[in-house]
């Protein structure tokens, strides 16, 4: 039997990637959700609104809920000057393992970006993103990781007109490499005014995320379809948004595991 950990959500970015899995497992893989890769998918939104708004402060509240798990993400983030950003991602998690539930603070990461541009510029709004995953959550629970992790992302977002917007996203994560290998995720995703109400926006996101091979725990790959629904306008300065994760792939060295939809909710204010 091994044990396959990847980092544990640390969000603003929620946990990247696929959905956590049962810890009990028949084959006895442990994966926990890589927490950067989530975060940077379901906060694209809010993050590109808050830098693109000249406030100060931004504090976002996102519920995600999976098959085995559930967590609270309070990302918080200030602007400093018109090009520099601190965040803070503190995650609380309640994950199931074997026949117990788990809950209690998860990873907290903290980092800083650099970012510049509009929407609607020529070249977009450009984030880059450096953020520090800690140990805060208690591994032996499954609750954190167990070891520190680096992710440098960098994201587009650009309006082709005022109904619709294209955005991308890179993100490499530097792990612990007696632990497990490091990982990289690509995002492409487009949106464009709901269907059925225009103070609502509706979003596509198609990722890809993988794990190199190191030490003989293996490698991960896993291919998601995000679909988002969100909006600035239903509650005067609060964005709010909601999602579904489909899974469209999710195998460990080459073996398909059962795939799992992760749901989410968020809230955002900007001071």
């Amino acid at each position: 039997m091994k044990k396959i950990t990847l980092s544990l959500l640390a969000v603003s970015t929620l946990v990247f990637g696929s959905p956590f899995h049962n810890a009990d497992t028949t084959d006895g893989d442990t994966l926990i959700i890589n927490q950067t890769v989530v975060n940077d998918v379901v906060s694209d939104a809010p993050k590109v609104d808050f830098v693109s708004s000249d406030k100060t402060v931004g504090v976002t509240a996102q519920y995600i809920y999976s098959n085995d798990i559930s967590l609270l993400n309070v990302p918080v983030g200030l602007n400093i000057g018109s090009n520099f950003g601190l965040e803070v991602n503190i995650p609380l998690v309640s994950v199931k393992v074997a026949s117990t539930t788990e809950s209690g603070l998860g990873d907290i990461s903290v980092g800083g970006n650099f970012h510049f541009g509009k929407p609607w510029d020529p070249s977009g709004t450009n984030i880059t993103t450096l953020l520090y995953k800690t140990t805060t959550g208690d591994k032996d629970k499954v609750l954190g990781s167990g070891y520190e992790a680096f992710t440098l992302s960098h994201r587009i977002t650009k309006d082709i007109d005022t109904r619709y917007q294209v955005n991308g996203l890179l993100s490499y994560t530097v792990n612990d490499e007696m632990i497990s290998g490091n990982s990289y995720m690509v995002m492409a995703g487009g949106s464009m005014p709901c269907l059925f109400w225009d103070k609502v926006k509706t979003s596509a996101k198609v990722t890809y995320f993988g794990v190199d091979a190191v030490n003989g725990f293996g490698e991960l790959k896993s291919g998601n379809l995000w679909l988002s629904w969100n909006s600035s306008k239903i509650v005067n300065g609060v964005p709010l948004g909601l999602g579904v994760k489909i899974p469209l792939l999710e195998e460990i060295d080459g073996v398909e595991k059962d795939k799992t939809v992760l749901f989410y909710l968020s809230a955002s204010s900007f001071f």
